[in-house]
């Protein structure tokens, strides 16, 4: 089934007969032809496209059409969602209350718990604060031993990840008849250099084994050959595709990295009291029937993933959204796409310690008074805005009436015996916020501009809102920390921006733990030493013979524990530790040390 050109979408509005069905927009996707080297780039100025005038390579390319909808209903709009049809138009855009069918087998890490809230459950409003039912949380935390950076990327990208690679890599590549066997030590140079590219960016990514003055990157050409480089990205895999078959899941490619990648990424997390659920976008220009078009976003193509996080940006728990092939459990389905995957989140979390009260987060995308409800009967606490039609009739004003009110205003009900809170709170604009455990009381002041008196004013603000403010942003904390340095190679696989965005994620975590431990140095310095770490610690080997002098130290592979050999070597110079000449060397470092007390002295970090 083919998507809808720009020329279907042309002739179908000029047969349409009906009035009230107006598009508001008509995105055009650049032509094939739009650049002949890279073809998975998005290029053209899409701001001023009039339909008048275009080439024939225009309107043979794939557009998307946007109808006026209710203001209740995301504007996410599947790429896929646009089918063949020349007399019909068969547009199905992803509503806030659609529910995708349960036809795949794909393995989660989370355990199914059956909802106890009936699906034409009633709630009864009354104009009254609600009582804090929860157990308190305790926040103590364990003893902090920071590490190298290093340490903290093994334990998220662990051996069990990269043996996964090299095992799937070398598997593909046997089917493929190419020779040469990856190695855990060369695995690990490609990480490394995927995360030199994303501080260090080149317009080819071949310019990384130049030899001239300008393009000098020789802790890239040292540690691996451009060619073995290319052959483990040509090759890399994380599953067997002669048993995948007809999976419905549309990301069966990636879905064992993805399974082993959440599970530690859940058993590595800090345990924390709060935690933000929301939608990230993996850049993306390709052709996929999952790449997303979301207006406003910082990336607008490209794969949605959910994502569950702490308050800072540790990434607990993620999935790609996949349209109608996602999998929802059964008993989940009352609570919509949005509700279903909160409650997936919870059994993430629940999984670690079903007694603790933790405190999810979340906008009016996943809210529900009846998911609210779940939450409350599983002891997890939950705060999030929420939409207007999904109140279950809370007797509060309208948002058009309540705009009138001045500037602070807040009404509130909670329901009975549920308690669950509805407040509603004219700012720029009015906000309604739900929540199972938070109250409107203490209020505080807000600071905010009046364009009427011409200098800022102190407005009420309830507590229900001051505490969603604090500890909504943690997934678009660790998007914005992603950006900054996300690894620049690009590939023509269309899961190759997915498998660089789980290893920018990584990093991410990495740093998070290694900052919660102590540590000083901020993100580009923790992927520098990373990126350094693993290419001086895994690089090739020397086929010219180790040099007797001049090597100079690598301070970033001294403690890493690999590969550091006591080997003679004549003459005799000085021992780094002692002072005292010694005929013997470390054959990595490459520095003189006496084989008893001072190797170990050397190699072993002091706290």
């Amino acid at each position: 089934m083919r998507a809808l050109t720009l020329n279907d979408i042309v002739d179908e509005l000029e047969r349409c007969e009906d009035d009230d069905l107006l598009p508001t927009q008509i995105t055009i996707f650049p032509p094939e032809n739009a650049n002949a080297d890279v073809t998975d780039e998005d290029s053209g100025d899409e701001e001023f496209v009039a339909l008048q005038n275009l080439p024939g390579s225009q309107l043979r390319a794939p557009a998307e059409v946007t109808f006026h909808m209710s203001s209740d209903e995301e504007d996410d709009v599947p790429l896929s969602s646009l089918s063949k049809r020349r007399r019909t138009m068969d547009l199905t855009l992803e509503d806030s209350d659609a529910v995708p069918s349960c036809t795949s087998d794909v393995s989660t890490n989370s355990t199914f718990v059956k909802p106890t809230v009936p699906r034409n459950q009633t709630y009864r409003w009354k104009n009254r604060h609600i009582p804090n039912h929860f157990n308190q949380w305790n926040d103590e935390q364990g003893p902090k031993n920071l590490q190298s950076p290093l340490y903290y990327f093994d334990c998220l990208f662990n051996n069990n990840v990269i043996e996964l690679l090299v095992r799937y890599t070398n598997l593909y590549a046997g089917q493929r008849n190419k020779v040469g066997k990856v190695t855990v030590s060369e695995m690990k140079c490609f990480l490394g250099v995927l995360m030199y590219s994303g501080y260090v960016v080149v317009p080819r990514r071949f310019m990384y084994w130049e030899t001239s003055t300008d393009a000098d990157f020789r802790i890239v050409h040292n540690a691996m050959s451009r060619d073995r480089f290319t052959f483990i990205m040509s090759n890399l895999h994380c599953c067997d595709n002669t048993v995948l078959g007809d999976s419905p899941d549309k990301f069966a490619k990636l879905r064992p990295l993805f399974d082993e990648l959440n599970k530690i990424f859940t058993e590595m997390a800090p345990l924390e009291e709060n935690y933000s659920m929301d939608e990230a976008m993996v850049p993306y220009y390709g052709r996929h029937s999952c790449k997303q078009f979301i207006r406003g976003k910082p990336i607008r193509w490209g794969y949605k993933l959910w994502v569950g996080a702490t308050r800072l940006g540790y990434v607990i728990w993620f999935d790609p959204y996949q349209g109608k092939f996602s999998t929802i459990a059964e008993g989940y389905k009352q609570f919509g796409l949005g509700g279903s995957v909160i409650l997936e989140f919870a059994d993430v979390l629940e999984g670690r310690d079903p007694t603790l009260p933790f405190h999810l987060f979340f906008d009016n995308y996943f809210s529900s008074i009846p998911l609210l409800h779940e939450l409350s009967n599983r002891g997890l606490r939950a705060t999030g805005t929420i939409r207007e039609n999904r109140t279950s009739k809370c007797p509060l004003e309208s948002n058009k009436d309540f705009k009138k009110t001045d500037r602070g205003s807040f009404v509130f009900k909670s329901s009975s015996p549920t308690n669950i809170l509805v407040c509603k709170w004219n700012d720029n604009s009015v906000v309604t916020v739900a929540s199972n455990t938070e109250t409107v009381e203490p209020l505080q002041k807000v600071k905010r501009f009046s364009q009427e008196l011409k200098r800022f004013v102190h407005i009420d603000q309830p507590s229900v809102i001051r505490k969603y403010n604090e500890n909504m942003g943690g997934v678009d904390r660790s998007d914005q920390n992603i950006g900054l340095y996300r690894t620049s190679i690009r590939g023509k696989k269309w899961y190759f921006s997915l498998f660089c965005h789980t290893l920018d994620m990584a990093v991410h975590n990495a740093w998070q733990l290694y900052k919660r431990d102590g540590g000083e140095h901020d993100h580009l310095t923790f992927r520098r030493l990373l990126a350094k770490g693993l290419l001086e610690s895994y690089k090739k080997s020397d086929k010219r013979g180790p040099c007797p002098t001049g090597r100079s130290h690598l301070e970033s592979s001294r403690y890493d524990g690999v590969d550091h050999l006591v080997q003679y070597s004549a003459p005799q110079l000085r021992c780094k530790v002692c002072i005292v000449k010694s005929f013997f060397i470390c054959q990595k470092c490459k520095i003189h040390l006496h084989p008893k007390n001072c190797f170990l002295e050397y190699h072993t970090k002091t706290q």
